[in-house]
C-alpha cells in the first residue's frame, strides 16, 4: 500500500498513490485508480474499474491501448488487430464472390429472358399458311434488347377444318420448339 491507499473492500487490494479499491475481491494499481467494482482490477494511473467482473486500463476520456496481445485461441480471449483484420477481410472478400455471383445469376436470368421474348417474337413472325394452300414453311426473326432469336416453321393444312403448325427458334439463350393444332368451322 502507498499514500492515501485504501482497500476497503473484503480481500481487496490498493497499490499506489490515492488507489482506492472498495469493491469486493477488488484490485487497484496505480496512482489514483478506482476499483469499485466487485472482482473488478483498476490497472494504471487514474484507470477506473467500477463494473462488476471487468478489467480496465484507463478511465472514459482517457483511455488507453493493450499492446502486444498473442492472437486469441479460446472464444472467450481477446482477438487482436490482426485477426480482426484478417476476419474483415475474409468477410469482405466472401460478400464481395456472393455479390458477384448474385450479379452473374441475375444477368444470365436476364440474358435467358430478354433471349426467350426474341425466340417467342420470332416464332409468331413466321406467316401463317394461306387459305388456298396446304404447306407453308417460314422464317422468323426478332430482337428484344439487343438479344437475337431466329426462328423456323411451318404450318399444314391437314382438312379445311383443321391445320398443325411447328416451329423451332434459336436465341443465345437456349432453343425453343412449339407445336400447335388448330380446327375451324
Amino acid at each position: 500500500m502507498s499514500a492515501g491507499a485504501s482497500a476497503t473492500g473484503t480481500n481487496a487490494i490498493a497499490i499506489g498513490t490515492n488507489s482506492n479499491a472498495p469493491g469486493s475481491r477488488s484490485i487497484a494499481i496505480g496512482v489514483d485508480t478506482i476499483a469499485s467494482g466487485h472482482n473488478a482490477v483498476a490497472l494504471g494511473t487514474g484507470s477506473v474499474a467500477n463494473r462488476d467482473n471487468t478489467v480496465s486500463v484507463g478511465r472514459h476520456g482517457n483511455e488507453r491501448q493493450i499492446v502486444h496481445v498473442a492472437r486469441g485461441t479460446q472464444g472467450t480471449d481477446a482477438v487482436n488487430v490482426d485477426q480482426l483484420n484478417l476476419a474483415m477481410s475474409n468477410a469482405t472478400a466472401y460478400t464481395n464472390q456472393r455479390i458477384g455471383d448474385l450479379q452473374q445469376s441475375i444477368t444470365d436470368t436476364a440474358r435467358d429472358a430478354y433471349s426467350g421474348v426474341a425466340a417467342a417474337t420470332a416464332l409468331t413472325m413466321i406467316p401463317d399458311v394461306d387459305r388456298d394452300k396446304v404447306l407453308s414453311i417460314g422464317v422468323g426473326g426478332a430482337v428484344y434488347k439487343g438479344h437475337r432469336a431466329v426462328a423456323l416453321g411451318g404450318t399444314a393444312r391437314i382438312s379445311d377444318n383443321l391445320k398443325v403448325r411447328a416451329g423451332v427458334a434459336m436465341s443465345a439463350g437456349g432453343n425453343t420448339v412449339g407445336v400447335g393444332m388448330s380446327w375451324q368451322w
